[in-house]
């Protein structure tokens, strides 16, 4: 009995060890507080033109809310309408960026989807992933608050909300004001 006791304690010891300096590693990794730069091109939307480039400029003074999606994914698509209802209020206060992932879906049907959907902020492709990757995005969908210093605030994994958006934006902007 003794013998099995000291097994566990020994090895369980040693993994939950082991487990603990790897999360803490992994997350000191993953955790970079600069919003790394990123560029697209637009598709078509209310208030871009198709081709217009989109960078993530350092001379902005609005917060940015990027969103990563894709159009074969269920809940990127249920929750563009909440983040284009958002976008519509506080378009004079914030940009917010679609980025979508090629891969399931082409470019066009990326540019068909935000057409047929009437998407009024700016979206446009990764075309290689790379910005995803910047980003340490590992699901979708994914949306990031940049504040205007561009330093990343806080990220979102799955679906997002119209309120749940609109909260995190109202508590970025009053950490915004001096």
């Amino acid at each position: 009995m003794m013998r099995i006791f000291n097994y566990f304690h020994t090895y369980g010891l040693l993994l939950a060890t082991t487990l603990f300096f790897l999360c803490v590693a992994c997350q000191s990794q993953l955790v970079n507080p600069k919003a790394p730069y990123f560029s697209i091109t637009t598709y078509e939307t209310k208030f871009y033109k198709e081709g217009t480039t989109f960078n993530l400029d350092d001379n902005s003074k609005k917060p940015l809310i990027l969103n990563f999606w894709f159009p074969s994914c269920p809940p990127c698509v249920k929750e563009m309408p909440d983040i284009d209802s958002v976008y519509r209020l506080y378009r004079d206060k914030v940009d917010i960026v679609g980025i979508q992932l090629i891969g399931l879906d082409s470019v066009s049907d990326g540019s068909d989807f935000v057409t047929e959907s009437a998407i009024s902020y700016a979206v446009g492709p990764d075309n290689d992933g790379s910005i995803a990757v910047d980003y340490g995005v590992t699901g979708f969908p994914t949306t990031v608050f940049i504040d205007s210093e561009r330093n990343i605030y806080k990220s979102w994994q799955g679906e997002i909300k119209a309120e749940q958006l609109r909260k995190i934006i109202d508590t970025l902007l009053k950490i915004e004001k001096p």
